[in-house]
């Protein structure tokens, strides 16, 4: 027996030196680890606990004469004056900071005494403006001004914003709440504060709001204030008083919103970019977002450059 072991071990040693195998048994593949790169790292990244983006909607088609007005400056391409030419002169076009050129300039009456948030209108005999401009990426459900549309007032004192909306809509449906109420009947308004320092710039930052408006659905859901932006604060807006009252063609709606929210001080004749719009939901049951008219034709939610003005209108002299 030990002469077989013996002569196994020499055949085992043979076949190791001369790089053969024995029958039926496979070379093994080597195993290398992977080089990390972005994709690995992807795999371990933390994902997130939301399942669906917030409402960010296609972007709509800005009319050419929604444009900014700019002065024409001719420079050479390493940005040094250009050598002047013979020819007619350039008179630079006026540019004003103070005001988009999109739509007309909405006023916030200033109000010494302050609206009861019920949801009645009665009390508000300050200018009126209208909603009902329909948005090119919010207009295939849209069948007119019966359909959705909107008066509504604007006011302010040094501790609030007031709103006062009268909507049409021919379908009350609002099933959402919090950050998803756009899916169903509501009120949003958007607020530059810093309208002459970013006139220029076509994405929100820290000084726009979004701030939408339910009126609830007169039964279970109560009405219910959402800020969207800054995306750094989003969340629900419990100080701010939202009370709506159902119409034979839609409903009035009342709210108050501190400027705190906005973490602002206003003064009279400020200028804010602003825009107020109205989504709308047919649907009844069902979590939908079908259309969307504004105070503005331009509007389009990221871009503060396609909103109107609003105006803080000094205290009358008593």
């Amino acid at each position: 027996m030990r002469a077989r072991i013996v002569k196994l071990t020499l055949v085992c040693t043979l076949l190791t030196v001369t790089g053969c195998t024995l029958p039926g048994a496979a070379s093994p593949t080597p195993f290398t680890f992977p080089t990390p790169n972005l994709t690995h790292t992807a795999i371990f990244a933390a994902t997130p606990t939301e399942t669906e983006p917030p409402p960010t909607l296609p972007p709509a088609e800005v009319p050419s004469s929604a444009t900014p007005l700019l002065a024409i400056l001719t420079s050479t391409p390493d940005g040094t004056e250009p050598t002047p030419t013979a020819g007619p002169s350039l008179t630079p076009v006026p540019t004003s900071t103070d005001r988009r050129p999109n739509g007309a300039l909405i006023t916030a009456a200033y109000l010494s005494t302050p609206p009861t948030i019920d949801g009645s209108l009665e009390e508000w005999s300050t200018t009126g403006y209208r909603a009902d401009s329909i948005l090119s990426y919010a207009s295939s459900s849209w069948t007119g001004a019966s359909d959705l549309s909107a008066d509504f007032y604007v006011g302010w004192d040094a501790s609030n914003l007031y709103l006062g909306v009268r909507r049409v809509d021919d379908a009350i449906v609002q099933v959402s709440t919090g950050r998803y109420m756009y899916r169903g009947d509501d009120v949003e308004i958007q607020l530059d504060l810093d309208l002459e320092g970013d006139y220029s710039t076509t994405l929100v930052n820290s000084d726009d709001y979004q701030i939408g408006l339910s009126a609830g659905n007169f039964d279970s859901l109560p009405p219910e204030a959402y800020r969207w932006f800054p995306r750094s604060v989003e969340g629900r807006l419990t100080s701010v008083q939202v009370k709506a009252v159902k119409t034979s063609s839609g409903y009035d709606l009342e709210a108050q919103i501190p400027w705190i929210i906005f973490g602002h001080t206003p003064a009279e004749n400020e200028r804010f970019g602003f825009a107020l719009s109205l989504s709308d939901n047919d649907r009844s049951g069902i979590s939908d977002w079908q259309s969307m008219v504004s105070s503005v034709s331009t509007r389009r939610v990221a871009d503060p450059t396609t909103w109107g003005t609003l105006i803080l209108e000094a205290p009358t002299a008593q």
